[in-house]
C-alpha cells in the first residue's frame, strides 16, 4: 500500500510539474507578443518585425519537438 501512495504522489508532482512549466512558457509567449507588439507600434522595419516572429514561431516548433522526443 505504501508503493502505491507513493506513485500516487509522483503522479500528483508531475502534474503540479507540467502545470507550472506550462503556465510559465504562456508568460514568456506573452511576453514575446508583447515586445513583437511594441515593435509593430514602434513602427520598426518590417523585415525586422517579420525576423521576430520568425523567432518565435521556430522556438515554440523547437519546444514541441523536444517534448516529442
Amino acid at each position: 500500500m505504501k508503493k502505491t501512495k507513493s506513485l500516487k504522489n509522483e503522479g500528483l508532482f508531475s502534474m503540479a510539474d507540467r502545470f507550472v512549466a506550462d503556465f510559465f512558457d504562456q508568460l514568456k509567449k506573452g511576453a514575446a507578443d508583447q515586445i513583437i507588439n511594441k515593435a509593430e507600434k514602434a513602427k520598426l522595419p518590417k523585415h525586422v518585425i517579420d525576423n521576430m516572429k520568425r523567432i518565435q514561431n521556430d522556438s515554440e516548433e523547437m519546444v514541441k519537438f523536444i517534448k516529442n522526443l
